[in-house]
């Protein structure tokens, strides 16, 4: 048989030609049926990456605006939160203190009222004092009178009473006082002459300045007063002064 002559022609492609040729890879064959691949359009692959990511992140949909949304909306949540929490921290810090400070407050309001109390208390109780004061010395005047009126008719109607009186004064004297001279008013010496017949050294002597009921005995050591007005003075000394203790024991308790 034989063989065609081999065609060595050179065929030559313009340059403007050439710029519309592609590069074709030859495809990767793995088993007997050969298929070509084919490019698919840049869109579509981004498409489906979109869909793929979609499926499994749906968080990947949201837009810029929307990220952008969601980021603020949570920046505004924990705004207002610690604005809620600062405003009831200091409702609760204004509370404890308002309360702190009107206690104090109060606590000063009422000492000035106690103190200004005391002191109305005070400018009242002084007259009252006073005039408690002026009453009971009336009252002791009172009685001191009714007693001094009493005892002159009790002196009228017992004569006993200025022999009694001149025996006091003389048991007050020594034993051995001498001559013994007891005055006393003229209405009394008729009672008092029986004492000089059982004491020889003893002698009346009248004195109408002494008051009825009473003497004054006199003697080497001295004179004895033992005159009505003395006693009246002395029993009235007494009451004034039970009616002072008494009245100074109440302020004390007051």
């Amino acid at each position: 048989m034989s063989m065609k002559a081999i065609d060595k022609t050179v065929i030559r492609i313009r340059a403007e030609d050439a710029r519309a040729a592609a590069l074709w890879t030859l495809p990767i064959v793995q088993s007997k049926h050969v298929v070509a691949l084919q490019e698919k359009p840049v869109a579509v692959v981004q498409e489906a990456e979109e869909e793929l990511l979609g499926d499994e992140y749906p968080g990947a949909k949201l837009t810029l605006a929307e990220l952008e949304k969601i980021r603020e909306d949570a920046y505004q949540e924990g705004l207002q939160q610690g604005r809620d929490e600062g405003l009831q921290q200091g409702l609760e810090e204004g509370r404890v203190a308002g309360h702190k400070e009107g206690l104090e407050k109060a606590q000063l309001e009422i000492d000035q009222k106690a103190q200004l109390l005391s002191e109305l208390q005070q400018q009242l109780d002084f007259p009252l004092k006073q005039l408690d004061a002026d009453v009971e010395r009336l009252i002791v005047d009172m009685v001191l009178e009714l007693s001094q009126a009493l005892l002159s008719v009790e002196l009228q109607e017992r004569t006993e009473v200025v022999t009694k009186a001149v025996e006091e004064a003389v048991a007050l004297l020594p034993q051995t006082s001498g001559e013994i001279k007891i005055l006393a008013n003229s209405a009394d010496l008729a009672t008092l002459e029986p004492l000089l017949k059982l004491n020889e050294r003893w002698s009346l002597v009248e004195d109408n300045a002494i008051a009825h009921g009473g003497c004054k005995v006199t003697s080497g050591y001295g004179l004895i007063d033992n005159t009505v007005e003395r006693r009246f003075a002395a029993a009235a000394d007494q009451l004034k002064q039970a009616l002072a203790q008494s009245s100074h024991d109440s302020d004390d308790h007051d």
